[in-house]
């Protein structure tokens, strides 16, 4: 899975997006922290749920005054501070309307093993949807991916 994942999700990313969107809580941990700026959107963090555990949460991040997006994945539990594949897409979507694919015209990724998170990445989308793609990988190389679709307008 890990090489599929690593081959297909950037393509996912570069042309649509699909799935929905599930809420839960984590541990809090400032902005500044990951590198993002602004203020944390509502709904966020997103989990990454695998085989009833969250293996990791996208937190993202919006900067009015720059018109800034920023977003981190975050990784969870047992997890934390263990380096496995994990990544973070965040793109601007054609849309300025959300919901529906997302239409890719710019985006920011961030691709490897990791201990903690991957990003901060951003993408500057004032007047544009957004849509996020997220992975995360435990030890017995079993994934957790979230597709997002076109949302977070503004």
């Amino acid at each position: 899975m890990r090489g599929l994942v690593r081959r297909i999700a950037p393509v996912l990313a570069a042309v649509t997006m699909a799935g929905g969107v599930t809420l839960a809580s984590a541990t809090n941990a400032s902005a500044s922290g990951w590198g993002c700026s602004g203020n944390e959107v509502s709904g966020s963090p997103y989990a990454l749920p695998a085989t009833g555990t969250a293996f990791s949460y996208v937190h993202l991040y919006w900067d009015a005054s720059t018109g800034e997006n920023c977003a981190v994945n975050v990784k969870a539990g047992s997890l934390y501070g263990v380096s496995t594949y994990t990544g973070i897409t965040l793109i601007e979507c054609s849309q300025t309307v959300g919901g529906g694919a997302c239409t890719a015209i710019d985006e920011n990724d961030d691709w490897k093993d990791y201990s903690y998170y991957a990003g901060p990445v951003r993408v500057s989308a004032a007047g544009h949807c957004i849509g996020v793609v997220a992975e995360t990988e435990n030890t017995a190389n079993i994934s957790a991916l979230w597709q997002s679709q076109a949302f977070h307008c503004g």
